[in-house]
């Protein structure tokens, strides 16, 4: 059996649970913006691959606003992006979506 194969089966595998366990986590937790911290960098805007962010901006300031939460899975990567801790995830409500 060729070594490689097995590899990347392996691979493949860690990365399906990885996915199922982020989607489960995202069941009860969505992305919050504290919005006296966020700058407007967009690096969170960026690095959300769901596109659950969007950007605001007129002359006096630019921030980062979550747009559609429902696409949310809480996998946490705008978390590592964001350098001013302005994002947190909260538990969702019935009120959040």
């Amino acid at each position: 059996m060729n070594i490689g194969l097995c590899i990347g089966g392996a691979i493949a595998a860690i990365w399906m649970v990885g996915s199922i366990c982020r989607h489960k986590r995202g069941k009860n937790k969505i992305i919050y913006i504290v919005e006296d911290k966020c700058t407007g960098c967009q690096r969170c805007l960026r690095r959300c691959r769901y596109r659950v962010l969007d950007k605001i901006s007129n002359a006096k300031f630019a921030r980062v606003i979550v747009k559609h939460p429902n696409q949310c899975t809480a996998c946490g990567d705008c978390l590592s992006a964001c350098k001013f801790n302005a994002l947190k995830l909260v538990k969702k409500t019935n009120n959040s979506i």
